[in-house]
């Protein structure tokens, strides 16, 4: 029986992540053995389930699955096959729908009972308020209940469980299948595959940005349409569970930005944000160090990139960065480093904060105005300390407030700011007035470097983050 016929033709997606990862995995499997019949793939992944990986499957599989089931014993290979040879030739077995439509490709006719035994996650006929109508399962055409079997080729350990990364794209999907599933299926032909595939990056977080990295760098595009989510689950007994972090679109884009034209600083400035016990970091070399037994030890990044990580905790709660680039702006600056890509922030401020260009040119022409009135009075210490302090919403408008008076006494022919721009571009509905601080501070340390300003005259110390009283509302 050929395998291009049905939904597994060119691999449609059907929007259901276990179904479309094992579509994937059956498409990759067809492709490397082009003459093999279904039954005959089908009879490739139970040699492989049972000899190579002696069946350790409790993770995905339910002890109930043909595979599985001890009351089986010594028979899994023939009641599996059996099973599958069935559902191939479309033949009613138990449990069956003679006329249906598959719950997650649409196709109409026979339908295939489902549950966890072989769909991960999908309850049981024990609880049949889980499923749509009070069904005891999902029901499925023969095509999308073969591509259920294929699952475990598809997915990685990470934090102990399974993960795999979902999109609707086709070409993100690809990444995945020959990143991975063609790297579980060259360890089978090599004779090293024991089980589940294994990545550098344990702690599903990090793998996500690990994964975004990958694709950026192997999948080139200017801009992106699509997002990147990973699925971590297990279908283990009792304990089944489910978590999906997702990475938006826009920052995704962010990444590609950086990681494709300042790849090198970006790595430095995440670095930084890892949370590490005892260890300090080297902000003029870069690196983490700790006391080990009274010697001093730099920390290589395999020893904590399974660590939590600031930036990347933010990036996906969509809380802001602002802060952390405003420090590195200041670091840089104060350590007498190369100055930071300011490229960096406006990629953030466009791709994920979204602010207008109206809004960043203001915002830099009101950095200006600071910049011009401390030279004025040689005083760089006085104005940056009151923007660098001001934790509440109402102390940056103060500090705000000083600077316009102070540039009408000095003279100057324009406002810093006209009524018209601070209501619709400084601090336009929704904006967190704390972002403006941190683009403000940010333009004023890029001012500071071009212009060689005495490093002495700056306050010394990280900047500490704005309180949040009422997130990403105007409070001005």
């Amino acid at each position: 029986m050929a395998l291009n016929n049905g939904c597994l033709k060119n691999n449609i997606i059907t929007g259901d992540p276990f179904v479309d990862l094992g579509g994937l995995v059956l498409q990759s499997i067809s492709e490397r053995f082009p003459k093999k019949s279904e039954i005959e793939i089908v009879q490739f992944l139970i040699d492989v389930y049972i000899k190579k990986w002696n069946r350790n499957l409790y993770s995905v599989f339910l002890t109930t699955s043909k595979i599985l089931n001890p009351s089986l014993k010594g028979k899994y290979e023939k009641s599996t096959k059996s099973y599958y040879q069935s559902i191939i030739q479309n033949k009613k077995i138990e449990s069956c729908l003679d006329e249906g439509y598959c719950k997650t490709c649409g196709k109409q006719g026979l339908l295939f009972h489902n549950s966890r035994d072989f769909f991960p996650n999908s309850g049981s006929g024990k609880f049949v308020n889980f499923h749509h109508s009070h069904e005891t399962g999902i029901f499925l055409c023969k095509e999308c209940t073969l591509k259920l079997f294929f699952i475990p080729l598809g997915v990685v350990l990470l934090e102990g469980k399974n993960g795999f990364l979902h999109t609707q794209s086709n070409r993100l999907s690809n990444f995945w299948k020959h990143r991975i599933i063609d790297e579980n299926l060259n360890k089978i032909d090599r004779n090293t595959s024991t089980g589940i595939l294994r990545i550098p990056y344990t702690k599903s977080v990090n793998a996500l940005f690990y994964l975004a990295e990958q694709i950026i760098m192997e999948v080139k595009d200017d801009e992106y349409s699509d997002y990147i989510q990973l699925i971590i689950f297990t279908n283990f007994g009792a304990d089944p569970s489910c978590t999906i972090h997702q990475l938006p679109n826009p920052v995704f884009n962010f990444l590609n930005k950086v990681l494709r034209y300042h790849k090198f600083y970006w790595h430095r400035f995440i670095n930084r944000f890892y949370h590490i016990k005892g260890a300090k970091w080297d902000a003029v070399n870069y690196k983490w160090f700790q006391e080990k037994k009274g010697e001093i030890i730099a920390l290589k990044e395999d020893d904590y990139q399974n660590n939590s990580n600031q930036i990347y905790e933010k990036l996906l709660g969509n809380k802001s960065i602002l802060r952390q680039l405003e420090n590195a702006h200041k670091m840089h600056y104060q350590n007498q480093l190369e100055k930071f890509p300011i490229e960096i922030t406006y990629h953030y401020i466009k791709e994920v904060l979204n602010m207008t260009k109206e809004q960043v040119e203001l915002i830099a022409r009101i950095s200006d105005v600071i910049f011009e009135l401390s030279k004025k009075e040689k005083n760089f210490k006085k104005y940056l300390f009151m923007f660098e302090s001001a934790g509440k919403a109402y102390e940056l408008r103060g500090a705000l407030l000083k600077i316009i008076k102070a540039n009408f006494q000095n003279g100057a022919d324009e406002p810093v700011i006209r009524i018209k721009d601070y209501v619709d571009y400084l601090f336009p509905d929704g904006q967190y007035w704390g972002e403006i601080r941190d683009l403000l501070l940010i333009h004023l340390y890029e001012k500071y470097h071009d212009e060689g300003v005495n490093r002495s005259e700056i306050p010394e110390g990280e900047i500490e983050e704005a309180i949040v009283e009422e997130k990403h509302v105007n409070t001005l």
